[in-house]
């Protein structure tokens, strides 16, 4: 083959991943402007179920692990993705229709085992193909991009669905089914990934860097938790803030990810996976500890600086885990373990931070210094601690 040919083949299955990711970010992002509507005011549940409406798919998504783990022959990219595809659409169709929340919850629940898979496999796309010494930086822009599609679909969601919630399901069913016919008609570009594993089918499970990586994944969306859930409610409650204040500040931060992402990831090739991920989690810890300073200054002079720092932070936690801790060639179970220790870890982060505000007694304006204070301090040194493993597993290597 020539070295154009093998260029060409190189960079394709980069834009077609980063195409499906971005693709696939859209539904699930949809439906949260519009979750009230679909849960609360459609079955008359409480917002504690209807926050279970997020969470369940996590089910699924460990579900699908699972039977990867169990499945000792290869599978095509191809044929996943388009299993994935008709699940999730077929389960948002069926969403539309459920004439009870058990039956919803049911529906959710498939669905998140189809969505791990629809954002697998171009992540796994993007990190198979094209040169070594790029992979942080293909990676970087792959987050770039899903990022850039979560804000999408949260605007979509509140727009289209303010007529009417359904709309959303129907929409997202739609961009399902156009990630299905995409993934069959480029079903040769899709399972170049296969080819990169089979030179390396000793990799099919995780190594122990990458299952530091699944560590680094789940604390790096335990904190997001937080940020998005946990921060808004302590803010209104105990700080009597302004919701245009707040909606800035949060915007600041995702456009600061979406923006930094791509560089982050090209930094990481060229000076270390290990110095990024430093660098990303010191300003993610300072900033989170930066909040603390609202028991002295105005929030409208902290909140925004604060989580502008945390999404530059942010920017590089992704990218640089990539790079350090896991295989460009690895298999899909990797990958899915990677997503799905995310999922947990936010989960994880949303109930922890309901349990302390029900269970502690203490003014929302002091349990918000504590909280984030805290939060920074255990994530820099748990996230050094991972850290030293990583380097330890390296000096072994070398």
């Amino acid at each position: 083959m020539s070295q154009s040919k093998q260029a060409s083949r190189a960079k394709h299955p980069v834009a077609l991943g980063c195409t499906l990711l971005g693709l696939a970010a859209i539904p699930d992002a949809m439906i949260v402007p519009v979750l009230h509507d679909l849960s609360v005011d459609r079955f008359s549940v409480s917002e504690g179920a209807a926050h279970g409406f997020m969470a369940v798919n996590i089910i699924g998504a460990l579900a699908v692990i699972a039977i990867l783990a169990l499945i000792n022959k290869r599978i095509k990219a191809s044929t996943v993705i388009t299993i994935a595809a008709l699940t999730s659409a077929a389960m948002l169709v069926a969403m539309v229709f459920a004439t009870s929340w058990s039956m919803m919850l049911c529906f959710r629940l498939v669905e998140g085992g189809a969505d791990l898979m629809l954002s697998v496999i171009p992540i796994r796309m993007v990190a198979a193909s094209g040169r070594r010494d790029r992979y942080g930086g293909r990676m970087g822009f792959a987050f770039t991009i899903m990022f850039l599609s979560l804000g999408a679909g949260v605007a979509l969601g509140a727009v289209l669905g303010s007529d009417s919630p359904s709309n959303v399901l129907w929409i997202g069913a739609t961009i399902s089914a156009i990630i299905l016919i995409t993934s069959l008609i480029c079903r040769e570009t899709v399972d170049i990934v296969n080819e990169h594993s089979e030179k390396h089918r000793p990799g099919v499970r995780l190594v122990a860097k990458e299952w530091i990586g699944t560590g680094f994944s789940a604390l790096d969306r335990l904190i997001s938790a937080l940020i998005s859930v946990t921060l808004p409610l302590l803010l209104v409650s105990g700080y009597g803030i302004e919701r245009s204040t707040l909606g800035i500040g949060m915007a600041c931060m995702f456009v600061a990810i979406a923006l930094f992402a791509a560089p982050a990831g090209f930094l990481a090739d060229r000076t270390g996976g290990m110095k990024v991920r430093i660098m990303a989690v010191c300003t993610c810890g300072i900033a989170l500890m930066g909040l603390g300073l609202m028991e002295w200054f105005p929030p409208e002079w902290v909140l925004a600086p604060c989580l502008l720092l945390n999404g530059i932070g942010s920017a590089g936690l992704m990218p640089s885990s990539f790079s350090l801790c896991v295989r460009r060639e690895a298999s899909t179970l990797v990958f899915s373990t990677m997503q799905a220790a995310g999922q947990c870890g936010y989960a994880l982060g949303v109930v922890g931070g309901g349990i302390l505000l029900a269970t502690v007694s203490l003014p929302p304006e002091t349990m918000f210094v504590r909280i984030f204070v805290m939060a920074g301090l255990i994530y820099l040194a748990l996230n050094l601690l991972l850290l030293m493993g990583v380097k330890a597993i390296q000096r072994t290597l070398v």
